[in-house]
């Protein structure tokens, strides 16, 4: 089994969720002590040692995101384009590409609940190397994202060139493109893979900004548009829960630690 890093983003909402649930992480999935834990954080809204006060992890690595001079601003309009989601989304490819020094990094959700099963990692998963292991998922929005994904390689010699643009085109006036694909609430990644995502990202944008403000989605698709290995497996059936409210969080974290004081 490849050995890998744990990689959590925090501004100041999803440090509080972050302290929340780790005690979760930290009880019922404590193999994840056992490899080194990288955290970066928003350095306008979080301070070093507020991650410190929010996580004992025993091998964890801090860093400041983004970098100093570096600003996002919307680029669509709605939740998907707001400038904190995609600056943070962004972390996850940058981040990782300069700092990982394991294999695979793992992507842990601060909305993600460690239920139990501690054991939950196949090494069957990696037999061939893929690019990406995580949930699968079934619709990508906004609708035009894969279409503005390939208007964006086509821009790219060694994209345009060597590989074929993926043409998934939304039924019309829905609000979402159906296809088979991955949500990374809980997911591995491949660190070679993901240096290469962050250097086709700079060919043709600002530098540290991705061609969409979506991390598993731009992951997706230059592993499917390359042809790398992508893994589905339900995380749910590994002992995690993922939730959308901070309310159903903390209700979901209050029930697994109860359980485990009794």
């Amino acid at each position: 089994m490849p050995d890998y890093t744990l990689v959590c983003g925090v501004d100041t909402k999803h440090l509080r969720q972050l302290a929340w649930v780790w005690p979760t992480w930290r009880l019922n999935k404590p193999s994840l002590l056992k490899h080194p834990m990288l955290v970066f954080y928003d350095r306008h809204q979080v301070y070093k040692e507020q991650v410190k006060e929010a996580v004992d992890h025993p091998n964890l690595q801090i860093r400041p995101w983004p970098p100093a001079g570096v600003s996002y601003e919307r680029i669509m309009e709605g939740k998907f384009g707001c400038p904190q989601r995609y600056k943070m989304l962004a972390g996850f490819v940058y981040i990782p590409a300069e700092f990982v020094q394991t294999k695979y990094w793992l992507k842990l959700d601060t909305d993600t609940v460690a239920t139990g099963q501690d054991d939950w990692i196949d090494e069957e998963w990696f037999v061939d190397d893929p690019a990406i292991v995580a949930q699968p998922w079934s619709f990508t929005k906004p609708p035009d994202q894969m279409l503005k994904l390939d208007k964006w390689a086509s821009t790219i010699p060694c994209l345009s060139i060597e590989s074929e643009p993926l043409n998934l085109i939304p039924k019309e006036r829905s609000d979402r493109l159906g296809h088979k694909r991955i949500i990374s609430w809980c997911g591995f990644f491949n660190t070679e893979f993901t240096k290469e995502c962050a250097g086709l990202a700079d060919l043709n944008t600002y530098l540290f900004q991705l061609p969409v403000p979506s991390q598993d989605g731009f992951h997706f698709y230059l592993a499917k548009r390359l042809g790398y290995g992508i893994v589905r497996k339900h995380m749910k059936d590994r002992g995690w829960e993922h939730w959308g409210t901070e309310w159903n969080i903390r209700q979901s974290v209050e029930k697994v630690l109860s359980l485990c004081n009794e």
